[in-house]
Parts: structure tokens; sequence; C-alpha cells
């Protein structure tokens, strides 16, 4: 999958999972978005060969990374929450699994080899989705509140009619 779908695939799923159950800052959400691009980021490839040789798309890095968010909970500078810190550990792994539905990731490289996955979710569908992610992020963040804006409004608004007639 390319990095946007990598990006915004976590950013939505925290949207509409925990917003309700967890306030999370618009800076926080990007930097969910970072996290479960990071993978690519960190050591980018144009091809599956290069991927299944990505230091930074194995469960030994992706531990190194979890164990070095939650030491950064304890820096109270930082102010990292331990349940950020999981969503952004969460975010990365994410991404090693769309890319595993997406042709596969060596799971245990360097290590060992523990070559997982398929074409699940075929080349052809990877800017699809990247188009639902951008427009799925831009309805859940710009035009649903902008509808529960003008529902507020309305509701307002025809209390204060209520209040005249009365």
């Amino acid at each position: 999958m390319n990095v946007f779908t990598h990006a915004l695939a976590p950013v939505i799923i925290c949207r509409c999972l925990l917003a309700r159950k967890m306030p999370i800052k618009p800076l926080q959400y990007m930097m969910i978005g970072l996290a479960g691009a990071m993978p690519d980021l960190l050591n980018p490839h144009l091809s599956l060969d290069a991927r299944l040789t990505s230091w930074s798309h194995g469960l030994p890095f992706w531990l190194l990374v979890t164990i070095v968010l939650l030491f950064a909970t304890r820096i109270k500078k930082l102010c990292l929450s331990t349940q950020l810190a999981v969503i952004f550990s969460l975010s990365y792994l994410f991404h090693m699994f769309c890319d595993s539905i997406s042709g596969g990731i060596n799971w245990l490289y360097p290590w060992r080899e523990f070559l997982w996955g398929e074409y699940w979710v075929a080349p052809g569908y990877w800017i699809p989705l990247d188009i639902f992610c951008i427009l799925s992020v831009y309805y859940l963040f710009r035009f649903k509140p902008l509808i529960e804006k003008v529902k507020q409004a309305k509701l307002r608004s025809q209390g204060n009619s209520s209040d005249l007639v009365s």
C-alpha cells in the first residue's frame, strides 16, 4: 500500500473508535499518522524485494520502537501518555499488517526469515484506497463537524423562535 493509506488509516480508526472515549488533539492525530507511515519513512522501498529486506518492516524493530515509546512516557517533558504511546505503536504495527496483506513482509527480519503475506489487496487498489482515506479524513475532520455545527445552530434558532412565540 502507499504511504497515504498507511498514514491515514490509523487516524481514521482512532477518530471513529476512540474520539468519544479519549480526547485526541489535532497534533496527536498528526503524530498517529506519522507513526503509521514510519516504516516507509525510515526505510523507503520501491519493490517487494526491498520491503522483504527492510529492517523497519520487521517485528524486532517494531518491538524496539514500542520500548522506546514506553520509556518516553516516563519523561515528563514529552507529555506522552501511555495510551498515546500504545496508539503510536499499534499504528506502526498496523502498517506492517497492511503491507503483509498487500504482498507480504519478512516479519522477523533481520533476525530470521519468516515471510508471510499475500496480495489480498492488489496494487491496482492502492491509489483508490489512498483517495478513499483522504476523502474519509476530510469527512471526519471537516465535513462532519460542519454538519454538526449547522444542526446545533438550527436547534438554537428553533429554541429561540419558540421563546418568542410564548
